[in-house]
C-alpha cells in the first residue's frame, strides 16, 4: 500500500507540475517562473495525498525511531519504564528495560527522552537500562544528568553482542553445547570433547580465546558435571538434561545460561539470545 501511495503522490506531482506550466506558458510566464511555481505546487499536491492516505490509516506513519533504524537491519527500538521513582529534593530515579541492546547515539537519545518526558522538575535524573534477556543482575548501561549528561555501558555493547551472536562455530565437530556468557566481559562458551576430554573455549568479539580443561561426571538425573582439575575456588559447571548451563560456587547457583537450539556443524548446541 505504501508504494501504490507514493506513486499516485507522484503521479499527482508530475501532473500539477506540468498542467500549471502550460497554463503559465500561455499567460506569458518565463520558462524559470512557470516551472518554479509548478513544482511548488505538484510538490505541495503530492504531500496532500500523502498526507490524506495517513489520516485514513491507509499508510502508517513512521516514529522517529522507526525512521532512526531503518537500514540499519536492527528492529525499532520499544522500551518499557517499569520504576519511575522522584521525591522533593531528591533525584529521579528510572528503571527502562529495553527489547534490544542501542547503540550509544540511539542511548543517548533516549535518555533524553525519558529525561524531558517527566513534569517532575528534578534537577538530577538517574536511568538504569536493561536488555530483555539479559543473563546478569546489574544494569545493562545507565544514564544521568547531574545535570550533565553521562554514560556508561556495563554489559556487551551493540557492536560486540552481534559479532558472538553471527560467530560462525562449524570448527567444532564434537560440539556439546554453546552460550552466550553476557556482562562486562562477555563472551560465547563451546563445550566441546576431543581425545575424550572436555573443554570449554571461551571466545571473545574481538577476536581472542581461552581453553580451559574440565574434568566431567555424569550426574544421576543425566546433567554433566564440569570442573577444571585444579578447582581452587571451589566452581563448578552443571549442563542439565535440556541444555541449560548453570554456574555453581560455595553460595550457590551465580549463572544460569538457558539453552537455545542454534545448529553447530549439524550439531544441536545452546546460545543465548
Amino acid at each position: 500500500m505504501d508504494g501504490i501511495v507514493g506513486l499516485v503522490s507522484l503521479v499527482v506531482f508530475v501532473g500539477v507540475w506540468w498542467w500549471l506550466v502550460k497554463l503559465f506558458r500561455k499567460s506569458g510566464r518565463g520558462f524559470v517562473i512557470r516551472h518554479l511555481l509548478g513544482c511548488t505546487a505538484g510538490w505541495m499536491a503530492g504531500l496532500l495525498v500523502a498526507g490524506a492516505a495517513v489520516s485514513l490509516g491507509l499508510v502508517e506513519a513512521k516514529s522517529a525511531d522507526e525512521a532512526q533504524t531503518r537500514g540499519t537491519g536492527r528492529p525499532p527500538i520499544k522500551y518499557e519504564i517499569v520504576k519511575d521513582e522522584f521525591s522533593e529534593g531528591r533525584p529521579r530515579k528510572v528503571q527502562v528495560e529495553l527489547s534490544r541492546r542501542l547503540t550509544n547515539a540511539e542511548l543517548d537519545d533516549l535518555a533524553e527522552k525519558i529525561r524531558d518526558d517527566s513534569d517532575t522538575g528534578a534537577d538530577r535524573t538517574f536511568i538504569g537500562f536493561r536488555v530483555q534477556g539479559q543473563t546478569f543482575s546489574t544494569f545493562w548501561a545507565n544514564a544521568s544528568f547531574e545535570p550533565k549528561y553521562t554514560r556508561s555501558v556495563n554489559g556487551l555493547s551493540v557492536t560486540d553482542y552481534e559479532a558472538l551472536v553471527s560467530l560462525d562455530l562449524s570448527s567444532y565437530h564434537t560440539p556439546q553445547g554453546a552460550w552466550l556468557r553476557d556482562g562486562p566481559l562477555g563472551h560465547v562458551m563451546v563445550l566441546y570433547t576431543k581425545n575424550g576430554e572436555y573443554f570449554i573455549d571461551s571466545l571473545f568479539a574481538g577476536g581472542g580465546k581461552n581453553t580451559d580443561l574440565y574434568l566431567a561426571k555424569r550426574l544421576p538425573d543425566g546433567a554433566l558435571r564440569l570442573e577444571t582439575p585444579d578447582n581452587g575456588f571451589g566452581e563448578y559447571y552443571i549442563v542439565k538434561a535440556d541444555g541449560t548451563l548453570q554456574g555453581w560456587g560455595e553460595n550457590g547457583v551465580y549463572m544460569t545460561l538457558p539453552a537455545k537450539i542454534p545448529t553447530v556443524n549439524g550439531a544441536r548446541a545452546h546460545k543465548e539470545s
